[in-house]
């Protein structure tokens, strides 16, 4: 009985085979055409692998760098920044020449900056986002992305300042002073064109008025109403340096 239902099966898997044929490889027009349709459905998954299919077997066509974008583009729609980062740099290499270089650039700036995490996370990415956006500024100025780029660039660098500011902050309420300073000073000496400078020139003086350096500190508070004269702190700092005139005089009776 059972040598009869192993027969049976060897029977049906070759008469399976034998009726199996081939599907036929589309030419490359109609495989762009696919790819295409299943992006512009938003089928992301399916439009993956008809782009890679074209691409495999046309890598010589016309409109192959048109299809490695695309590509790319199908990741990151699908949040794989990793992927389409990869898919991007493809399209560099081997399509420098391309009228989309630019755009894979530009992306590929765009997906490392929306896979950085928040800012009191590892931001490696947003690290290798400012590199990337700063590369394609450089090499394509002109580029309809530029705006937005600069934009994202901006972003990014913020969240690098907010990441050091955070870090002050936690080590100067530590009353690590030292090590605040460290993490401060980067912040106005690399970002002071983000919002974060200001707080941060606030608790270096802080920290020197913490530690009794009042030259130093006093230093600092002035430093802050030069270049933050308008800040909300700027009450507080000119109340600290009235405070620190008044124990000058005192110490001098």
């Amino acid at each position: 009985m059972l040598r009869r239902w192993y027969l049976l099966g060897i029977l049906f898997l070759i008469l399976g085979c034998a009726s199996t044929k081939e599907l036929p490889v589309l030419g490359v027009e109609e495989q762009f055409a696919l790819a295409k349709k299943e992006y512009e459905k938003k089928h992301y998954s399916e439009a993956i692998l008809e782009f890679q299919k074209l691409i495999y077997n046309y890598p010589g066509a016309a409109f192959v760098d048109s299809a490695q974008y695309l590509l790319g583009m199908c990741y990151f729609k699908e949040k794989d920044y990793p992927s389409a980062v990869g898919e991007f740099k493809k399209l560099l290499t081997s399509f420098s020449e391309s009228p989309l270089a630019d755009d894979a650039s530009f992306m590929i700036g765009f997906a490392h900056y929306k896979d950085s995490p928040k800012a009191e996370l590892d931001q490696k990415n947003t690290s290798r986002a400012i590199r990337e956006l700063e590369d394609f500024l450089e090499e394509y100025p002109q580029s309809e992305y530029a705006k937005e780029a600069q934009k994202l660039l901006f972003e990014a660098r913020s969240k690098m300042a907010q990441k050091l500011y955070k870090n002050g902050r936690l080590y100067f309420k530590l009353k690590h002073y030292q090590s605040a300073l460290l993490y401060l000073e980067e912040v106005l000496d690399q970002y002071a064109d983000t919002k974060f400078s200001a707080p941060a020139n606030f608790l270096i003086a802080e920290s020197y008025l913490k530690q009794k350096k009042y030259d130093l500190a006093e230093l600092e508070y002035r430093k802050f109403l030069e270049r933050y004269p308008g800040d909300r702190l700027a009450g507080k700092v000119k109340k600290r340096l009235k405070k620190l005139d008044e124990n000058r005089i005192q110490a001098q009776k």
